[in-house]
């Protein structure tokens, strides 16, 4: 039997639904769902001798099932389970997992509908999210749901193709983009992205293989047009890549599986070893807290060295072994790239609705040593502003907040500014610096690198050195760097394994070390977090402690 043939008895079907509902919209939606249970079956090559009969069948078990429990499970179109009444009844005909051409259909269909459509859709017939659940997430009445749905099965049984389209056209995933090295004039690699989705989701599709415009327009559920001059920026911006009539992303991007396959093995190897690390990091506080430029900090200023200083002691030692492993390479060896740039990006793609904050590894996120620098402002040849920013559990956050205050690609020049004003104690310096920032300026002071004072005066909580004392407290941190990598060189190898794939067109564009970036990327946090909960480091310290300071090197 033809699918033509199947939708011949919907009027027939809709008569018998209509003396079963109390409602017209029910009596559609079971008319609906025995339509497509049928065309399911077709697909999967039933024979269905007396279709009337057989969708009758089918129109009554789903009856039964509204009348036990309306909406208690989805229906599903494509190898998911079932609404099943409990009791034993004649299996519906559904998709076998290997059986791809339906759902890349209803994916093309799903990814066509506005928003209103396409949302709840997505949340009941991929994910399986019920109705009272959908009406939670949306903050929506229940019965604007149930419409929602019932329209866009109207449009579903409309218009059934073979179109292919990818999971991007209609759940668009999220790509992050971080860098090593020295970002373009305007922000680049992170301004060519930032959260443009469609821009995230080509670069997700052409990552594991080159592929053509027009396939990455089909995949992704829009017109080639459109997608023609996000590829060429991204392309332009040295993000992509063209060989022949294709194209390629060209960076490498990390899953959940990359993030997640090492970060066990690294908190127990920070447990394992922080009595003697710590040893050497405590001796190395000690010589800190010893030296002139500390103790002319204020007690805020002075606990962010003391949290700096054990944070890059740590992570440097961890980065030289690794770079022993996978290869050193050095700035001057990173490609040149517009606008003055000379990076190599990094991505990390994450499924739609992530839950970041309650992530695995969230608590041990770290993100730097991000260093800016600002020359020839009013009494100063330069300033340079340097941080890292992780979890206030561990210290506090930092560069990756900066864009909250003002959303521009010079946030952090604004942020320095603000700060050297601070520090110079003169409002006229205030002047460079975006209205929105000011009137932002609490987020500096819960960031902990501000605080007002009683009479409503701005006063700086960040370290600040001068030239030579940069010099020497970067040479303290370098000092014990060295002092763990030649104790603990052997132990941090038993993380250097495992190390990400990365596609064959690929493998001679991204160095070794990225590849190895989350074998050990979570040790240094993990073990500041051993410190912190063991109660030995910034011991009665609630509130977030930031590894940030500032240069002023004077005219």
């Amino acid at each position: 039997m033809r699918t033509e043939e199947l939708l011949e008895h919907a009027d027939y079907l809709l008569g018998v639904a209509a003396g079963k509902c109390d409602s017209w919209d029910d009596a559609q939606d079971l008319v609906q769902a025995a339509l497509l249970e049928g065309l399911l079956a077709i697909r999967k090559g039933k024979q269905i001798d007396n279709a009337r009969n057989w969708l009758v069948t089918v129109l009554n078990r789903r009856f039964y099932d509204m009348l036990r429990s309306k909406y208690r499970k989805p229906l599903v179109f494509c190898g998911v389970d079932y609404a099943l009444a409990r009791d034993t009844v004649e299996a519906p005909d559904l998709p076998e997992a290997g059986d791809l051409t339906e759902e890349e259909n209803l994916r093309r269909l799903v990814a066509r509908m506005t928003k209103q459509y396409r949302e709840v859709l997505t949340r009941h017939y991929f994910r399986g999210q019920g109705v009272r659940e959908i009406a939670e997430k949306l903050s929506l009445p229940e019965n604007t749901v149930k419409s929602r749905l019932r329209l866009g099965r109207d449009i579903l049984r409309k218009d059934l193709t073979m179109e292919k389209y990818q999971k991007q056209s209609f759940e668009p995933e999220t790509l992050w983009m971080a860098t090593t090295g020295i970002p373009g004039l305007e922000d680049e690699p992170y301004t060519l992205v930032k959260d443009d989705k469609i821009a995230m989701n080509l670069l997700i599709l052409a990552y594991e293989k080159p592929v053509t415009l027009p396939e990455l327009a089909d995949a992704i559920g829009i017109s080639t047009a459109y997608v023609e001059p996000i590829v060429e920026r991204l392309v332009d911006g040295d993000l992509m890549k063209r060989t022949g009539d294709k194209v390629f992303t060209d960076f490498v991007i990390y899953t959940e599986e990359d993030r997640l396959s090492s970060l066990e093995l690294q908190k127990a190897l920070a447990a394992e070893l922080f009595e003697s690390i710590w040893q050497q990091v405590e001796e190395g506080l000690n010589t800190l807290r010893g030296t002139k430029y500390y103790q002319e900090q204020n007690a805020s200023a002075r606990l962010k060295l003391e949290g700096y200083f054990a944070l890059r002691s740590v992570y440097m030692s961890v980065l030289r072994a690794r770079d022993k492993v996978a290869g050193l390479l050095s700035i001057k060896e990173y490609p040149d790239r517009k606008n003055g740039g000379k990076w190599y990006a990094m991505g990390n793609r994450y499924p739609a609705d992530y839950d970041y904050d309650h992530s695995p590894y969230a608590l041990y996120n770290i993100s730097g040593e991000a260093s800016r620098m600002i020359e020839h402002l009013p009494g100063a040849k330069y300033v340079v502003l340097c941080d890292y920013d992780v979890d206030d559990e561990i210290l506090g956050k930092a560069h990756r907040v900066y864009q909250e205050a003002v959303d521009s690609p010079e946030s952090a020049e604004f942020v320095m500014k603000l700060l050297y004003a601070v520090y110079r104690d003169d409002e006229s310096l205030l002047s460079g610096i975006p209205g929105k920032m000011l009137e932002n300026v609490d987020i500096f002071l819960n960031l902990d690198f501000l605080e007002r004072s009683p009479e409503g005066k701005l006063k700086l909580k960040v370290p600040v050195l001068n030239e030579e004392d940069r010099n020497a407290f970067f040479g303290l941190t370098n000092e014990y760097a060295e002092k763990l990598l030649a104790s603990f060189r052997g132990d941090y190898n038993r993380m250097f394994h495992n190390p990400v794939e990365v596609p064959k067109h690929l493998q001679s564009d991204v160095p070794g070390f990225l590849r190895y970036l989350n074998t050990c990327c979570y040790f240094p946090t993990a073990l500041l977090y051993e410190a912190r909960t063991r109660g030995r480091f910034l011991k009665g310290c609630t509130g977030p402690v930031p590894a940030v300071l500032m240069v002023v090197a004077e005219e």
